[in-house]
């Protein structure tokens, strides 16, 4: 009997963007387990209950997905150890019988409806609901059977749960993506020299030019900051930030910078470092056991 195969949790229902996430990462060599939010994905990593999640974490269109790092950021237990990116084509979705002309009302999860709103704006009569999940919308747009009611989701899921086209790719911009994290119970670590990311969260004191200090040390070591994500701490106004830079796996300079940025920050949590999405690369890099955290 071969190995069973790597459980990974998702929000979402089956058809989710998230799933495509999954099989780029995987091949199909993965069991998608559905959940109904960030937390359940996090909660069933950490128990033991999936070996991976998958969680979305920023769009081209709307930016950083809130819920994403709050979850992240109150699981200090959880570490990242890839990331994928897939292209997001968002379609509305109605029951066979249905036509454009019929649509009164519109359901999906909150993020792939602001990834739309030119084509609400086109079409004020069209009333948007929020729901969970962009595949749970077009799951219960499946079960009511109502000409009226639509939801916008994939083609994936329109297939899924046999659902008509009423209109393709309704998303703002054809080059839509949205990138989306690999969480763990445990850190990994790419293979020396490969394309990697680091992805930490700091704090800082509250005085002139703390934050600058605490970055000083990825311009002195001339390594390129990617991406920089303010979130409250849940005290009134009080910021963390995630913060992620580029490098080569294995590079001594990161232990150095790190170490430099550590001093200078009140606090700096490591969430992992893993391989660089590479578009021209499908599946996920192996990696070799994990090693005692920095």
């Amino acid at each position: 009997m071969g190995a069973a195969p790597l459980r990974v949790a998702f929000q979402g229902e089956l058809g989710a963007f998230s799933e495509e996430a999954i099989h780029q990462l995987w091949l199909g060599e993965a069991e998608p387990l559905p959940h109904r939010d960030f937390s359940d994905v996090v909660a069933t990593v950490l128990a033991g209950g999936a070996d991976r999640g998958v969680i979305p974490i920023e769009n081209t269109i709307v930016g950083g997905i809130p819920a994403a790092h709050d979850v992240i950021t109150n699981a200090p237990a959880l570490f990242v150890t890839g990331e994928t990116v897939v292209a997001v084509h968002h379609c509305l979705l109605g029951p066979p019988n249905a036509r454009f002309e019929d649509v009164k009302m519109v359901f999906s999860h909150p993020v792939a409806l602001a990834q739309c709103g030119n084509f609400f704006a086109r079409h004020p009569h069209l009333e948007v609901h929020a729901v969970y999940d962009t595949s749970g919308a077009a799951l219960d747009v499946s079960n009511v059977a109502d000409p009226q009611i639509a939801a916008v989701a994939s083609r994936n899921a329109a297939q899924r749960y046999r659902l008509h086209v009423l209109m393709p790719d309704i998303e703002d911009r054809a080059d839509n993506q949205t990138r989306f994290l690999v969480v763990s119970c445990a850190p990994e670590y790419p293979p020396a020299g490969t394309p990697a990311r680091t992805s930490v969260i700091i704090t800082h004191a509250d005085v002139p030019g703390a934050l600058l200090r605490v970055m000083e040390p990825l311009a002195h070591h001339g390594i390129d900051i990617r991406r920089l994500e303010s979130r409250p701490t849940g005290e009134p106004w009080s910021y963390l930030f995630f913060l992620d830079f580029d490098h080569l796996a294995g590079d001594p300079v990161v232990d150095r910078v790190l170490a430099e940025m550590r001093a200078a920050a009140r606090s700096l949590r490591i969430l992992g470092t893993f391989p660089r999405w590479n578009p021209g690369r499908r599946g996920s890099v192996a990696m070799p056991a994990p090693k005692p955290q920095r």
